[in-house]
């Protein structure tokens, strides 16, 4: 008995890392304000920010002024590196408030 209890705690351990690993590898999501008036605008924030190494993916909305970027789950991306990529271009960019 005492030693299943010890596979049970050593599998529960395992399990429990196994979990944590999973959770961190959850892609990072950063949100910007950037004001856009037209497609021009809108494709020099898209140049600039796939310059950056670790992008996944780029949303860019002009109606709502919005820019979201996901990282690569391996690698984690600084809000104010994209912050500062995008005020190369658009000078009043800033991060959304939620």
């Amino acid at each position: 008995m005492a030693r299943l209890m010890q596979m049970l705690k050593k599998n529960s351990r395992a399990i429990s890392k196994a979990h944590s690993k999973l959770a961190s590898l959850t892609p990072e999501r950063i949100e910007l304000r950037v004001p856009m008036c037209c497609d021009c605008c809108e494709e020099n924030v898209r140049q600039e920010l796939t310059l950056l190494e670790g992008v996944m993916e780029i949303s860019i909305d002009i109606g709502t002024q919005k820019v979201v970027v996901l990282s690569h789950y391996d690698e984690k991306l600084e809000p104010y590196v994209v912050l500062n990529a995008v005020k190369k271009v658009k000078h009043r960019a800033e991060l959304w408030r939620k």
